[in-house]
């Protein structure tokens, strides 16, 4: 197993999951994150899930843990590890025999570790793996208790009973102020769509005061796979729910918008204005989409590798059983797809848009030939 150096404190100059940080470390795109899908089970089943649409009843047996070792152990430059699901913390046996191998090859090799959870589940398995957590990653889209027990059970056939729902509400808000208060960095995701817009206000106050949250993630819902239906807001729409965000927020409390559809090469003033508004704001950073340019998602049970939110775009890529997950990568790099969305504008240090946010908002867009524009226009100044 490979060793590196001890971590610096996570904070709003140092978002390991920046994929920028590749481009000024080693000058070009490079793996350095990988997320794990560690379980198809899940406590829940709510109508945004991402993966809504491989929730099982029952997980197949995991791939050997050297296998995935001696993959992780080919990566140079790994940073970052995410687990993810489903649900990872809520099958005893995945804990034990997957996660819990995985956080401690992070600690050892000095990797953050990203935990994605409901935070629903009984306190002592989170207290249980809290040493070898950096950010504990939860999403947060409840503007009203009936949308917690509507639509985080929205998928499920046999629906628990309305208390057992609110119990978990009560406990996801009791875990996150718990852990955040013993020193977990908890970071809150809300995704900006129409169920969410007439609740920002509340939700963001929750997130705050509630449950004590180290950080607010804000991020435009785009659909995909199993979310596909959702109503997405348009541009305007969601432009100005940021602009709200940005009235109305806590200062004082870290906030991340991530997947923005706004970019620097965009000639609209009203863009311009509101991406200089965010870059201005006290406690607040914009991350480029660590999605295949940064991160790629291994399945621990059929060791199949997807560039994560392309899943439902690109789908498997490769699988680990037979490939290095470099080698994955820089292929995944040659393919006309990646080379039409990669560009890079150093000026704003901005990757420009995943294939989601391409495809939603701009299908007509040429984000290379954008590139070329902007390196032109910035050697000149």
């Amino acid at each position: 197993m490979l060793m590196t150096n001890s971590k610096k404190p996570i904070s709003i100059t140092n978002d390991p999951w920046e994929a920028y940080n590749d481009i000024e470390e080693h000058g070009n795109l490079t793996l350095s994150n990988i997320e794990f899908t560690t379980t198809n089970l899940c406590n829940m089943r709510c109508s945004h899930c991402a993966v809504g649409y491989t929730l099982q009843t029952k997980d197949p047996d995991p791939l050997p843990m050297d296998l995935i070792y001696r993959r992780l152990d080919e990566i140079p430059h790994l940073r970052t590890m995410s687990i993810t699901g489903g649900e990872p913390m809520f099958s005893k046996k995945s804990i034990k025999n997957v996660v819990k191998p995985l956080l401690k090859y992070a600690q050892n090799r000095g990797i953050y570790v990203q935990m994605n959870s409901n935070l629903t589940l009984p306190q002592d398995r989170y207290l249980d793996i809290a040493e070898y957590i950096d950010v504990m990653h939860i999403s947060h889209n409840w503007g009203t208790i009936q949308e917690f027990t509507d639509v985080g059970f929205g998928a499920m056939k046999k629906q628990p009973s309305l208390k057992a729902k609110l119990k978990l509400y009560e406990q996801m808000l009791d875990n996150s102020s718990t852990l955040s208060e013993q020193g977990m960095f908890v970071s809150a995701e809300t995704m900006l769509n129409q169920s969410t817009l007439p609740y920002l206000d509340k939700i963001h106050n929750e997130i705050v005061n509630d449950m004590k949250c180290s950080r607010h993630e804000v991020h435009p819902m785009y659909p995909a796979d199993f979310a596909s239906q959702l109503n997405v807001l348009s541009l305007k729409e969601m432009k100005s729910a940021i602009h709200h965000l940005l009235d109305i927020r806590d200062e004082d409390v870290w906030m991340l918008f991530g997947t923005l559809p706004i970019y620097p090469c965009i000639n609209d003033e009203n863009d311009q204005a509101l991406l200089q508004r965010l870059r201005d704001a006290k406690n607040v950073t914009m991350r480029n989409d660590p999605d295949g340019r940064s991160r790629l998602n291994v399945n621990v049970f059929s060791g199949d590798v997807i560039v994560t939110d392309f899943g439902d775009e690109n789908g498997t890529i490769s699988n680990i059983k037979r490939d290095k997950l470099t080698d994955v990568f820089n292929t995944w790099l040659d393919t006309d797809l990646a080379k039409s969305l990669n560009c890079h504008c150093e000026a704003f240090h901005c990757l420009g848009p995943n294939v989601l946010v391409k495809n939603m908002y701009y299908p007509n867009t040429d984000f290379r030939k954008n590139e070329i524009a902007m390196h032109s226009e910035h050697i000149f100044n």
